[in-house]
């Protein structure tokens, strides 16, 4: 699922870091619509953690590296403030899964909803955010910045494990 979604965003335009950002969406939308189909608490306790981490790694990467760069050109700025917000409340419905048995029809309403916001934070990251980061920034630094958030997701999800 990552490499499609990292083929269409190609065919978009997006390079370096959004390409990769497009093909990690891919990945995790993949898990987490297998974990939605499920009923069964063990399938969805063995994969939450997995969603769990890939979802926080990535955003706090993002929010280290690629959000900040983008705040330093005006046609993005207002793209920071939204982004901030959503990652706010993509960290909130995680803490709320957090405190529910995976057994529970809780459990399976909260991941709903976080489900619903993980999809429409990647469709508009993925058609409105990443093309106009990477017309401000210039393809040469989206390549340049991949480096940088792969290293920046690497010690969010080593912070993750320790925790």
């Amino acid at each position: 699922m990552g490499t499609v979604q990292a083929v269409k965003a190609g065919f978009n335009g997006l390079r370096g870091v959004f390409l990769h950002l497009a093909e990690e969406h891919g990945e995790v939308g993949s898990l987490m619509k297998r974990v939605r189909k499920s009923s069964d608490p063990q399938f969805r306790r063995e994969h939450f953690p997995q969603i769990r981490a890939e979802l926080l790694s990535h955003e706090r990467a993002e929010l280290s590296t690629v959000y900040p760069m983008l705040s330093h050109y005006e046609e993005t700025r207002e793209l920071v403030v939204l982004h901030n917000q959503e990652a706010r409340q993509l960290e909130s419905a995680i803490e709320a899964l957090d405190a529910l048995d995976a057994a529970t029809p809780a459990w399976a309403d909260a991941f709903e909803h976080l489900f619903v916001l993980v999809e429409q934070h990647v469709a508009e990251e993925e058609n409105q955010i990443f093309l106009r980061a990477q017309a401000a920034i210039g393809e040469e630094e989206a390549v340049a910045l991949l480096p940088r958030f792969e290293a920046a997701k690497k010690a969010a999800k080593h912070e993750l494990h320790s925790s």
